[in-house]
C-alpha cells in the first residue's frame, strides 16, 4: 500500500534539486506561470560525447521486443505529490520489471550530495550492506500486446548530453517506438476534482493529445524534458505526462495523481494496467485529506482561495510556489480557538 500521510507544514513545497551538491529549492510551483525563472549564471559545460568518454550503459541482454515503449521517471526535479515517482514504482511492480542494464553512476552522479550518498546498514557496528541508488533500465513483460521499458533512478548530476545520447542510442538499438515521461506539478486544482494530466512534447501534435498549459513559459528544465527534445530530434516520439496536483498537497504523496498518470499512460500506449491497489490507496488518501481539513479550518479557508482561482481560470495568473507556501504558512500559524472556529484576522 502506498504511503498516504498528509504532512501539514510541508504542503505546497515541492522540492527541486539545484546543482551538484544536492541543495534544494522550495515552492517551485512556478512551473505553470508566465513569470518563469531567472536563468542561471553558470556557463554551459563543454559537450561530452559517447565517443570521447565511453558508453554509459551496458545491456545484460538484447531481447527481441514487441512494439516496445519506454517510460521515464528520474527523481530530482519537481514532482508534486510524488506523482511520477509513485506511478513509476507502481508500474515497475505491476509489470514485474527486471533489470536490463545499469548506467555508470560514477560518471553521472555526485555521491557527496545528501540524497545521492549510498545508505549503509550497520548491526552492532558491523557493516551488513551498502545500498546505492542506480539509474536503471528495466524490462517489463506484462504490458499486454506491447513490451515496456522503464528508466528510473536519480536525475544525473553530470554529463547530461552524453546521458541523452546514450538513451537515444539504446532506444534505437531496442527499436523503441514511443517514450513517455512521468511527473507532477503544483497547480490551481482541488482534491475533490479528477486529476488532470498535462502533456508536453517537442511535437505539437503529441502534446495536443492532452490538456496543455495555455501560456508561454520559461523555466529550468528537467532531464526528462531535455530527453523529450533530444528523442524528437532523433525521430522517436516522446511525450511528458504531468499531473496537476493541488498546491496544498504538493509536498506529500498524492496517490490520485499517480493513478491519473498510470491511466493516461495506459490509454496512450494502448495497454491495460490493473490499478485496483492504486485506487484503494487513492480512496484512503482522500479520506485522510478530508479529515485533516475538518481538523484545521485554516486549511479549509486556504482551499477556498484555491477554488476561487480554479473558477477564474487561474492558468493566466498562477501564484508562485513562494506565494502559495507563504499564504499557507500564514493560515497554519493561526491556531484555532478551543471552539474550533478560525480566529478573526
Amino acid at each position: 500500500m502506498l504511503e498516504t500521510k498528509l504532512p501539514v507544514h510541508t504542503v505546497a513545497k515541492a522540492r527541486c534539486r539545484n546543482g551538484r551538491k544536492g541543495e534544494t529549492r522550495v515552492g517551485r510551483a512556478r512551473l505553470v506561470t508566465h513569470q518563469g525563472y531567472r536563468p542561471g549564471s553558470r556557463p554551459d559545460p563543454e559537450p561530452a560525447t559517447l565517443a570521447s568518454m565511453g558508453k554509459l550503459l551496458e545491456l545484460s541482454e538484447r531481447p527481441a521486443l514487441r512494439d516496445p515503449f519506454l517510460v521515464i521517471h528520474l527523481t530530482g526535479w519537481t514532482d508534486a505529490g510524488l506523482a511520477g515517482q509513485s506511478s513509476a514504482v507502481f508500474l515497475r511492480s505491476r509489470w514485474n520489471a527486471r533489470r536490463l542494464g545499469e548506467f555508470d553512476a560514477d560518471e553521472l552522479l555526485d555521491f557527496r550530495a545528501s540524497d545521492r550518498r549510498p545508505v549503509v546498514r550497520l548491526a552492532s557496528g558491523t557493516i551488513e550492506e551498502v545500498r546505492w541508488s542506480p539509474i536503471e533500465l528495466s524490462l517489463a513483460t506484462s504490458a499486454g500486446a506491447r513490451d515496456a521499458l522503464l528508466l528510473t533512478g536519480p536525475e544525473p548530476d553530470f554529463r547530461w548530453r552524453a546521458f541523452c545520447d546514450q538513451v537515444v542510442e539504446t532506444c534505437q538499438e531496442l527499436a523503441v517506438t514511443e517514450v513517455f515521461g512521468l511527473g507532477g506539478f503544483p497547480a490551481p486544482a482541488l482534491h475533490t476534482d479528477p486529476v488532470a494530466v498535462v502533456g508536453t512534447s517537442a511535437d505539437p501534435d503529441l502534446a495536443a493529445r492532452l490538456e496543455t498549459v495555455p501560456v508561454l513559459v520559461e523555466l529550468s528544465a528537467s532531464i526528462q524534458t531535455v530527453l523529450e527534445d533530444r528523442l524528437h530530434r532523433a525521430g522517436i516520439p516522446a511525450t511528458g505526462l504531468w499531473a496537476r496536483v493541488p498546491p496544498y498537497l504538493a509536498g506529500g504523496t498524492h496517490p490520485p495523481a499517480a493513478l491519473a498518470l498510470v491511466r493516461t499512460l495506459a490509454r496512450l500506449a494502448g495497454v491495460e494496467v490493473e490499478t485496483t491497489e492504486l485506487e484503494a490507496a487513492s480512496k484512503e488518501h482522500l479520506e485522510q485529506v478530508e479529515q485533516a481539513i475538518r481538523e484545521r479550518p485554516q486549511i479549509a479557508e486556504f482551499i477556498e482561495q484555491i477554488r476561487g482561482l480554479v473558477e477564474q481560470g487561474a492558468d493566466e495568473r498562477i501564484p508562485s510556489g513562494e506565494e502559495i507556501a507563504a499564504e499557507l504558512d500564514r493560515f497554519l500559524s493561526q491556531e484555532p480557538p478551543d471552539d474550533g472556529e478560525p480566529r478573526p484576522r
